[in-house]
């Protein structure tokens, strides 16, 4: 890839959008990309306080469900401006390139330990939910760009997991709200065949996680209903914590999982 590349966020300039390769995305958009490294947490990938513990009281709580929290990167600068484009203003061609994205942190990171099945946090389209299946179309990129069939994708004709009513948005809410959301969500979820998840990891996809109280709703329907043995997340954009006040705020409110 030579002058036809355009760096990241600028990617429908580039000359390789539709065709690039995975890995190759991926190393453009990571000179762009805030990843989590040392400093972040074992359980949710949030940075870690200046006292070296996760002010996500979810990690600690003897409730929780979900397993850890992988993120690709944090959802700052030009991959929230990117999240943002795809979400709300239309720009729905952004799954080729998060697509893709996922892909190649799959490759990167999950071959010594794969999972059984991928799966997203459903969508659910129309009144009082989403404008489109954003992660949906996002885990279909990736398995259109699974040449080799190497990763266990989830049939969207079949799905894994459905949502099956409208629930309170946690996006931007405070920690009460989301909590609020995550319950409401876990009693609208259904796995519809167990078969397709008992004894099998599987690895849920979503785009933005703050708490985490969605993801643990999504792997506490798996385990329960689904019988799954594990439950793992990968997020695009994991939402730095909003300051010093509200680490201290999480300290101290423990969410009802």
């Amino acid at each position: 890839m030579t002058d036809q590349r355009a760096a990241f966020p600028d990617c429908h300039r580039c000359g390789y959008f539709r065709s690039g390769r995975p890995r190759d995305c991926l190393a453009c958009v990571c000179r762009e990309l805030d990843r989590p490294g040392a400093g972040a947490c074992p359980v949710c990938s949030q940075r870690l306080g200046s006292d070296g513990r996760c002010p996500n009281e979810l990690c600690r709580s003897p409730r929780r469900r979900i397993g850890k929290i992988h993120a690709i990167g944090y959802q700052s600068g030009p991959l929230r401006r990117s999240i943002n484009s795809y979400k709300y203003r239309g720009t729905r061609s952004w799954s080729v390139l998060f697509g893709r994205l996922l892909l190649a942190w799959l490759d990167e990171n999950m071959a010594a330990d794969p999972p059984g099945l991928i799966v997203v946090n459903p969508s659910l389209v129309g009144p009082g939910g989403q404008d489109f299946a954003h992660t949906e179309a996002v885990l279909a990129e990736a398995a259109l760009q699974d040449a080799a069939g190497r990763w266990p994708f989830d049939d969207p004709g079949r799905p894994a997991i459905v949502k099956t009513r409208a629930t309170l948005r946690s996006a931007d809410a405070q920690a009460w709200a989301k909590r609020a959301s995550g319950a409401e969500l876990r009693e609208a979820l259904v796995v519809p065949d167990p078969a397709r998840t008992v004894g099998r990891y599987v690895l849920v996809y979503d785009d933005i996680c703050t708490t985490g109280t969605q993801l643990d709703a999504i792997a506490g329907c798996l385990l329960d209903q689904g019988g799954a043995s594990r439950v793992d997340a990968v997020i695009l954009g994991r939402a730095p914590w909003r300051g010093a006040a509200a680490a201290g705020r999480a300290r101290v409110v423990r969410p009802a999982l």
